[in-house]
């Protein structure tokens, strides 16, 4: 038994430690950039470019995220898919089924991951206001030091 709380506090020291260490060394604010995949037949890009993608251009969080549009043409697994070609071949790597519309996601040029569909775009929107947030608050906190 002694054993046991000795370790839950070793434990809860050592939780306390590093998340005293992360708040104290935040990571640097995310570096967004979103490559929209779509298809131009496709009736659930219509419509996000027609809904979503106006919010998201009015939005003052998606300043900070770099938003490119590219519309896939000619044979997906052939090449043909323009300057994103790389793009998409690295997002959809290892998938047999590409669902439209698709977003991938880079955070300081790597590959984070890939959000599939309208409603994973809402998660992804979401994700990066709350990093404007956060950059926003770190910015100030550095203006006040």
């Amino acid at each position: 038994m002694k054993q046991h709380i000795l370790f839950v506090l070793i434990a809860a020291l050592f939780v306390g430690g590093l998340s005293l260490f992360q708040y104290l060394n935040p990571p640097p604010p995310a570096d967004y950039r979103i490559v929209y995949l779509g298809s131009p037949n496709c009736g659930a890009c219509k419509v996000w470019k027609a809904t979503d993608l106006q919010m998201w251009k009015r939005d003052p969080a998606s300043k900070p995220a770099t938003l490119e549009l590219a519309t896939m043409r000619g044979s997906q697994f052939n090449g043909g898919n323009g300057r994103h070609d790389d793009v998409f071949r690295e997002a959809t790597a290892g998938r047999n089924k590409i669902v439209w519309p698709s977003f991938a996601v880079y955070n300081h040029g790597e590959f984070e991951k890939l959000y599939v569909g309208r409603k994973s775009w809402q998660k992804l929107r979401d994700k990066v206001r709350k990093e404007a947030e956060r950059a926003a608050k770190l910015r100030a906190e550095e203006a006040a030091a």
